[in-house]
Order: structure tokens, then C-alpha cells, then sequence
């Protein structure tokens, strides 16, 4: 009988644990930010970075000072920001999802001659709460791109990506010396890039 009733209360107990801690994890980080529309006007408020779901992948929900949400989807924003973090909407060439045309969000890296970007994997994983349940790396796996003054986007494939940066920064000696090391890998390359741009 006194094993029946321990056995009762250590039941109980876990499920509570555990309804607490999914609730903990359901919950969404919200940090400062801002959106600006295809029109030009500027939403501010909250904006949850939630891993998976919204991911700021694909859509953006900013809450004002009321508690409302709006919902932005990427083809009606140029960009958003969140916690001093700029991510402008692109074109993927990786061949997302055909509704949305390909378009991504992008996060802005560097500024200069060449305009950095770098685009995660992850937010590809439509479940996932973590890199670890999306069976990823911490850091994520991510792929860079590089905007020319012009506006043409360049994409860094893995297959060619040594070549395709020197074919970038040829006339720049000092950072065509990093390619060349042997041990230079494609996350090496906003390395290569900001070296480019400080020159």
C-alpha cells in the first residue's frame, strides 16, 4: 500500500516536471526590433527568435507595446532586425520553397566593396527547438553569398568556393594569401572577404 502511494506521488511528480519544462521550451525569446516593408514604413516592437517555428526564416512576428502580433511573411519586407542583428530578404539558391520565390531571410555579416551575407541551414528544419534537434552543430551550417555594388548576388558553393573567391579578389595579394593556405575552409570566408574590404 505505502509502495502504491510512492509510486502514486513520484508519478505525479514527473508528469509536472515535465509539463513544466515543455512549457519552458515552448516559450519565445523576445528582442528588440524592427521591420520595414516593401512600402518603406518601419513596424518596431518585440520580435521572438524561435528556433524551428518562425526560425526568421520565412516569417517574422513583431508584438507591439499591446501585446499584438503581426505577422510578416518575406516576400512583403526588405528586412528586419532583432537585437541590433540585420537580416534583408534574398533570393536562396539552394531552391527553397516555390510560394515564397526562393526567398529567404539573409543575415548581413559585413558592409563594404563587397556586402556579406550568410544564410543557416537550420531554419530549414520545420520542428526543431534546437541546432542539436535539427541535427546540426551548435553553430549551425551555414552558406555565405556576397552582394557587388552592382546588386549582383554571388553564392559561394561548396564544391568550388576556393576558386570562385579568387576569381573575386584577385587583384587583392594579401587576401588572395589566405585562400592559398592549406588549411582554408568555407567558413573561412568572411575572413577573405572582410580582408577585402578593409584594403
Amino acid at each position: 500500500m505505502i509502495y502504491k502511494s510512492y509510486l502514486s506521488t513520484f508519478l505525479l511528480t514527473t508528469i509536472i516536471i515535465l509539463t513544466l519544462v515543455n512549457n519552458v521550451k515552448a516559450q519565445k525569446m523576445f528582442y528588440p526590433g524592427y521591420v520595414i516593408t516593401n512600402e518603406g514604413d518601419t513596424v518596431s516592437g518585440k520580435i521572438p527568435y524561435d528556433l524551428g517555428t518562425n526560425n526568421n526564416y520565412h516569417i517574422v512576428d513583431v508584438k507591439d507595446a499591446k501585446g499584438f502580433v503581426r505577422k510578416f511573411n518575406v516576400w512583403q519586407i526588405k528586412m528586419y532586425s532583432i537585437n541590433n542583428e540585420q537580416y534583408y530578404t534574398k533570393k536562396c539558391e539552394r531552391g527553397e520553397m516555390k510560394h515564397r520565390n526562393d526567398l529567404v531571410f539573409m543575415h548581413l555579416l559585413q558592409t563594404g566593396e563587397f556586402t556579406l551575407y550568410e544564410y543557416e541551414f537550420v531554419r530549414k528544419i520545420g520542428g526543431a527547438r534546437s541546432y542539436e534537434e535539427g541535427g546540426l552543430t551548435p553553430e549551425g551550417d551555414k552558406d555565405f553569398y556576397v552582394e557587388q555594388k552592382d546588386g549582383t548576388l554571388i553564392y559561394f558553393t561548396r564544391l568550388n568556393y576556393k576558386k570562385e573567391i579568387k576569381a573575386l579578389i584577385q587583384n587583392k595579394e594579401d587576401c588572395m594569401a589566405i585562400t592559398n593556405d592549406k588549411d582554408f575552409e568555407y567558413k573561412k570566408i568572411p575572413e577573405v572577404i572582410k580582408c577585402y574590404n578593409e584594403k
